[in-house]
Parts: structure tokens; C-alpha cells; sequence
């Protein structure tokens, strides 16, 4: 019996006088979903979460993690746009009742952004935003104060697109800037 316990003390001392262990390697940051619009491609940050789309119409679906206060998360995704851009435009405005108290121009501005094959025109509007069942619904289904939409119409020779990143203000705001540097990654 002694010799036994000899034996595992043995084993034991030697296991730990052993050199330790390497060090797990750090884990390699999370990559993001690579999205291809009209033939040019750019990888979407990994907080943004794809999606299966909500209907046949989407061509891809995201959902950005919510700022703290909030009680909704984003939504990103993408339309063939069908029609002229002004009249896209126009509907994309009308989604939005802007509030009364504060001046035009500090809740709706349009910019215009090149990338190589393709002319964006961006419209970042905010108010009560007026959620309909179906695109080209008259009637609303309910109201949203307080919401935030970037809407970017874009336009190449493949054709053109209309992509939405809405959701609450303070949300959009958070994600507003990996948004665009996302659009302008596409190459």
C-alpha cells in the first residue's frame, strides 16, 4: 500500500512540475454577414443578426440590438425598388409624420453618397413613423413616435434597390455610422 501511494504522490509532483500549459489562443473576432447588392459586396458588422426576411419582397433582413433605453430593436433591409427614385422618395417621406416642434431640416435631410457602379441617395428623416401591413397599403396599422429611418435609394446599372435601417430613435442613432461605413464598403 505504501508503495502505492509513493507511486501517485509521484505522478502527482510530477504533473505539477510540469511546464504549464500553453495558453488557449484568443478567440478570432466574430465576422459579420457578407451582403451583395447589384454585383458589389461588404460584410455587415457581427451585432447585426441576420434574418430569415419577413416576406418574399426582402431580399435580406437584419436586426441591430436595441440602445439601452429602448424597448425595440432595429430593422435593416433591403427592396428592389421598382419605379422612379423621386416617386421612391416621396413614399419613403411619407412614412413619417415629422414633429411639429422642431424645424424641417433638422429631422429630414437627404445626401448623396458614390460608390463605384452605383449613385446613393440617402434620406434620414425621424418623427411618428406610420407602420403599414403592406408597402403600398393605404392604411395604417399603428404609430411609433419617436422612430428613426436612414433609407438609402440605390441606383446602378443591375438595377436599383431601396434598403431601410428603422427602429427607435436613440437605436438608429447608435447604429447610424457602422451603417453608413458599411455602405461604403461596398466594393
Amino acid at each position: 500500500m505504501t508503495r502505492w501511494a509513493c507511486l501517485v504522490l509521484l505522478f502527482v509532483g510530477s504533473t505539477w512540475a510540469q511546464s504549464p500549459k500553453e495558453q488557449p489562443k484568443p478567440a478570432e473576432p466574430e465576422k459579420g454577414t457578407e451582403v451583395t447588392i447589384a454585383g458589389l459586396k461588404s460584410t455587415a458588422p457581427p451585432t447585426w443578426m441576420s434574418q430569415k426576411p419577413a416576406n418574399r419582397l426582402r431580399l435580406f433582413q437584419f436586426k441591430l440590438p436595441k440602445a439601452t433605453d429602448d424597448k425595440e430593436d432595429a430593422e435593416l433591409f433591403a427592396l428592389e425598388m421598382h419605379g422612379k427614385p423621386a416617386d421612391n422618395l416621396s413614399r419613403l417621406k411619407e412614412l413619417f409624420v415629422l414633429p411639429a416642434e422642431v424645424a424641417r431640416e433638422k429631422v429630414v435631410k437627404e445626401t448623396k453618397l458614390e460608390l463605384k457602379g452605383a449613385a446613393l441617395t440617402v434620406l434620414d428623416i425621424q418623427g411618428t413613423y406610420l407602420v403599414k401591413t403592406k408597402p403600398i397599403d393605404q392604411a395604417v396599422k399603428e404609430t411609433r413616435p419617436d422612430y428613426r429611418m436612414i433609407a438609402v435609394l440605390w441606383e446602378s446599372k443591375e438595377g436599383g434597390y431601396t434598403i431601410r435601417l428603422i427602429g427607435p430613435r436613440k437605436t438608429i442613432e447608435r447604429h447610424a455610422a457602422s451603417f453608413v461605413d458599411w455602405l461604403k464598403n461596398f466594393k
